[in-house]
């Protein structure tokens, strides 16, 4: 090969030469290419293509020490043929064409290709470039913690890290990708990378690196669980957490800044114990924080614990130097850790730049995203030799999943990081990094209490829960706002620790490819609605809890929330709402459910039993169930030392049969002889309870009247018609509703099994009868999709009311909740067509259905933006905040000027055209983070020599909020527009974003 070939864009020749070596294939390509086969394990297939031809192992290398199985390779066979040479290895053929190069995977065991290359390779000095073909219905996965984005067709990645944590930042690139094809790509590189999943062809993926090298595993699996799988086997599975680290932690800054009276009516004012107001200041020149209290009591990390106690808010965890500039004193940390420990409370130690860490820190959270991993993990295990390690990172370069968690809080607190957080960790839980968590209420932010409540009660729900303190003016501990919201937080942090046997045993799970944060995908593989975005504002917490986060501020003359387009899924499924018992049955979209602050719209799928711990159980009986309980000794050798139980749930004919398994495994200090107690959701009262244990003959189980002598009894049951968990909610409005509490005496968990009979039972059984078509029901009049109110992502129905709901169907799903006669459908996709058609309801009774509708949204907005603009400013930008970002289309990024503008010195931004362009309108994006910087009045002037300006309208004045600032510039042609920032809020100027528009083109109804 020669080096001017090498180093030319090129596509890889013809296949002229295989060999077989001892361990690989070895191929040899007409353009003087040489790659090697090997067949790592079962579905694990390596392509490495080195134009050196020296195939060493490198530092920029993801996967190392995975040596070939070399059963794998005694066991395969290859044979050429006129046109291609085939390795076969299990059920798959590896194909490789003579004539183009090209290469594919054909599974036998599903009778089709997994992946097909749709052209040789394309190779460079500096770049490699694979192109696969894709399937209509093939929808990608992974790229590791792409910020706002997890289902990826039709989009385009980036494959590198850049710490940004709003939309559209990448906090840890992973060059892995999984389809639901069951196939999966590792590129075994650090280089960056870009994955274009159909954006630019929809028939094609395009991946490209910045290397030369060509080095990636390929993957076969039939589930997204044995893809990860296969990805943990290359890269390592994920560490186990450490049980404290599922509860509530805080990570704080008590050496910085200073504390300086306030007068206490602005949200930076917070009251302290003597009862008066200070607010958080960067300069050193009023009250000083410390661990101790060495200088003021009340404002060091000690005094923070104390609240937390006094307050009754759980907290397990807590870091004191989070982001401090100054160090902490070994002395200062040690005693710290020593009280931090007395009240039940981990302390941990904030590492920045490779500083070493404290002694009698208990965990670790780094700065450097390229730090040891491993090393740091050391040093805690010498600190603490039993206990798992756990260090926490903001941003990784490498798959993190073997050694940290990931946790960031660089957020905004806004309605709109609420969508994009979602989003941000089920993507990462795909890219096979189960271990993630936002901080609640941002970083920054958390002006309004009510996204405050709303972003801490979805976060519970997630894998890590914390909040980040002394980085922003304003408290972000759970108890900095008044006391109705105060209690609900508090409400919420309370079930988490109920979650906690819960979400210990999902922590477990996710070694084996089970991420605790799922998309619909995971738990519904048979429905393709969840496949894509239609509904990422939701997800799955384990296979048991729906969780449909509430992200606006739409609510109604009462103050409560309404959540529209919560997706149900499984007709054959009833959900159960946690607070209140409502019944909803799967297969459906729900809209307009109303939500008080206090209420997070969670559901509980029926057939789920929840592990309180301590062998106690909570059943949703429906149909069949199983569940295996997880508990270990919470140390470093938890492998050797855990604990199984099998429960099954079966309903049929009013009867309810639950079966608990002997407990298999053991680990030191296990109870081995507990009681056992089951709180079953029921409808009714049942006839009686039976009770087989293990060998023993079947006992009628004993009712008592009162929950206080079923206390005192050694075994029997007690009907509860007033029953209420999650603990906590009662007062703040959740619905008491039947239970029947069983109590069974201590036995020896590890030899009886238990077999309990419920007669008479019931529970949820209407829920699943099907509506019945009326005829005597008016068929729907005047259906019509109103076309002035078409957008992108929205359209409007409208009908004439003759009852009190309807239903819709939407490119069949049903939409239900509806009332009225008019209906706008949202988070609709951009350029698409839709189908719908209209029915009414009346209890159990439908009408017949309307006729069809056709309609068509509007391309997206984005799609018109002008690109190749280029700006310049008058002014200076601050550092980390460049002038570019106003012009990168990511949310993430921002601008910042160095100075205030005015109307004597105004701020000046000039963008050119690379022609003279008609444009539509501008969008002027605040930066959402801060309230500083916003803009209050702006000029507009319009240049068609990109040289000579003129002044287009008047002034243009906008109030302080955070929504986008829209001028028109319908009919204008320009080379270039000046605008002109003449006041804002603040001593600066920012911007998330400023992009231009060409005149829009509208939807075709058809």
């Amino acid at each position: 090969m020669t080096a001017d070939l090498q180093n030319s864009r090129h596509q890889l020749g013809r296949l002229v030469g295989v060999n077989k070596r001892e361990n690989y294939y070895e191929l040899h390509y007409a353009t003087g290419e040489i790659a090697r086969v090997y067949l790592i394990a079962n579905g694990i297939f390596r392509y490495w293509l080195d134009p050196s031809q020296e195939f060493a192992e490198t530092n920029d290398m993801l996967v190392k020490g995975i040596e070939p199985d070399p059963q794998c390779f005694a066991r395969a066979t290859a044979h050429a043929t006129s046109d291609m040479f085939i390795i076969t290895t299990g059920s798959c053929k590896l194909i490789f064409q003579q004539k183009t190069g090209s290469f594919s995977i054909f599974d036998e065991s599903v009778h089709r290709p997994r992946m097909v290359q749709a052209s040789a390779l394309e190779l460079s000095g500096k770049h490699s470039i694979e192109i696969l073909k894709q399937g209509k219905n093939e929808y990608y996965y992974g790229g590791g913690v792409q910020n706002g984005h997890f289902s990826h067709k039709g989009e385009k990645i980036t494959i590198k890290t850049d710490g940004i944590t709003g939309a559209d930042g990448v906090l840890a690139a992973v060059p892995f990708f999984w389809t639901n094809a069951g196939f999966a790509e590792l590129r075994n590189t650090t280089a960056t990378g870009h994955y274009d999943f159909g954006r630019q062809n929809s028939q094609l993926t395009i991946l490209s690196h910045r290397t030369p090298v060509f080095d990636s595993y390929y993957i076969i699996g039939n589930s997204p669980q044995e893809l990860l799988s296969s990805f943990y086997y290359l890269t390592g599975k994920p560490f186990m957490l450490p049980s404290y680290a599922l509860s509530f932690g805080h990570l704080g800054n008590f050496l910085d800044g200073s504390w300086q009276e306030a007068d206490g009516k602005g949200h930076e004012a917070v009251r302290f114990e003597d009862n008066r107001y200070y607010s958080r200041k960067t300069e050193n020149s009023g009250r000083l924080p410390s661990l101790n209290g060495e200088q003021d009591y009340q404002f060091s990390a000690r005094a923070m614990l104390d609240r937390y106690q006094r307050w009754g808010f759980p907290l397990s965890w807590i870091i004191p130097n989070y982001e401090s500039q100054t160090a902490a004193k070994p002395d200062d940390f040690a005693a710290f850790a020593s009280y931090a420990q007395s009240r039940n409370c981990h302390p941990g130690f904030w590492s920045e730049k490779g500083q070493p860490l404290a002694h009698h820190s208990e965990f670790a959270a780094v700065d450097d995203p390229s730090s040891d991993l491993t090393a740091v993990n050391s040093d805690l295990a010498k600190e603490n030799p039993k206990a798992k390690p756990l260090t926490l990172v903001r941003d990784s370069l490498l798959p993190y999943q073997s050694q940290a968690a990931l946790a960031f809080g660089d957020v905004s607190g806004d309605w709109s990081s609420i969508k994009t957080q979602i989003s941000t960790l089920l993507g990462a839980g795909l890219s096979g990094l189960p271990f993630i968590g936002a901080a609640a209420g941002g970083k920054h932010g958390q002006e309004n209490a009510q996204v405050a409540v709303r972003d801490l009660e979805w976060k519970t729900f997630t894998p890590l829960f914390f909040a980040i303190d002394d980085q922003s003016p304003l408290s972000k501990t759970p108890f900095a706002f008044n006391n109705k919201v105060s209690r609900i937080m508090k409400a919420y942090l309370g079930l988490r620790e109920q979650l906690k046997p819960y979400l210990y045993a999902l922590s477990r799970q996710a070694q084996d490819g089970l991420p605790l944060v799922r998309p619909l995908l995971m738990s519904f593989p048979h429905e393709q609605v969840g496949y894509g975005r239609d509904f990422a504002d939701e997800f799955m917490l384990g296979d048991q809890l729906l969780v449909a986060p509430i992200v606006n501020g739409k609510s109604d003359n009462r103050g409560l929330s309404v959540r529209d387009r919560i997706y149900l899924p499984d007709k054959q499924t009833v959900w159960i709402d946690l607070f209140t018992g409502d019944r909803l049955m799967g297969g459906r979209v729900y809209n307009r459910r109303k939500y008080p602050l206090w209420q997070l719209p969670v559901f509980v799928r029926g057939g789920s039993i929840f592990d309180l711990g301590s062998r106690r159980f909570v059943l949703y009986p429906q149909g069949d169930a199983t569940i295996s309980t997880y508990s270990d000794n919470d140390q470093s050798d938890y492998k050797h030392n855990s604990a199984q139980t099998v429960i099954r749930t079966h309903v049929a004919d009013s009867k309810l049969r639950v079966i608990i398994e002997p407990t298999t495994g053991y680990y030191p200090n296990m109870a081995i002889k507990e009681q056992t107690f089951l709180y079953i959701y029921c409808d009714q009262h049942p006839d009686e309870i039976q009770l087989r244990a293990g060998d023993e003959e079947v006992v009628t189980l004993t009712e008592y009247g009162t929950p206080e002598t079923l206390q005192r009894a050694k075994e029997g049951f007690y009907y509860d018609n007033k029953f209420c968990w999650p603990e906590g909610f009662k007062d703040l409005g959740a619905t008491p509703r039947p239970a029947l509490i069983i109590k069974l005496q201590e036995r020896d968990i590890k030899q009886e099994k238990l077999e309990i009979l419920v007669n008479n039972f019931r529970f949820a059984n209407e829920q699943l009868v099907h509506q019945i078509t009326d005829a005597a029901l008016p068929l729907p009049g005047k259906v019509e999709v109103d076309l002035d109110k078409i957008s992108a992502h929205s359209l409007t129905v409208k009908w004439a009311q003759r009852t009190p709901s309807v239903q819709i169907e939407l490119n069949g799903l049903l939409y239900t909740g509806i009332s009225g006669n008019i209906f706008t459908f949202t988070d609709l996709a951009a350029n698409t067509g839709y189908r719908l058609r209209l029915r009414y309801e009346a209890g159990y009774k439908v009408s017949e259905w309307s006729d069809l509708l056709q309609v068509k949204t509007k391309r997206d907005p984005r799609d018109f933006i002008i690109s190749n603009v280029k700006v310049t400013s008058n002014q200076e930008s601050a550092s980390g905040h460049q002038l570019k970002n106003l012009l990168d289309r990511r949310m993430a990024t921002d601008w910042q000027s160095t100075g205030k503008p005015s109307e004597d010195q105004p701020l000046t931004l000039t963008f050119s055209f690379p022609d003279q362009t008609e444009l539509n309108k501008l969008i002027y994006v605040p930066r959402a983070s801060s309230r500083d910087g916003r803009p209050l009045r702006m000029r507009v002037e319009i240049s068609t020599d990109g040289e000579n300006f003129t002044s287009y309208g008047t002034d243009y004045q906008f109030k302080s909020d955070c929504k986008n600032k829209v001028i028109g510039l319908r009919g204008v042609s320009a080379k270039a527009v000046r605008l002109s920032i003449l006041e804002t809020t603040g001593d600066y100027a920012t911007a998330s974003g400023i992009d231009f528009y060409r005149p829009l083109k509208y939807a075709v109804i058809f």
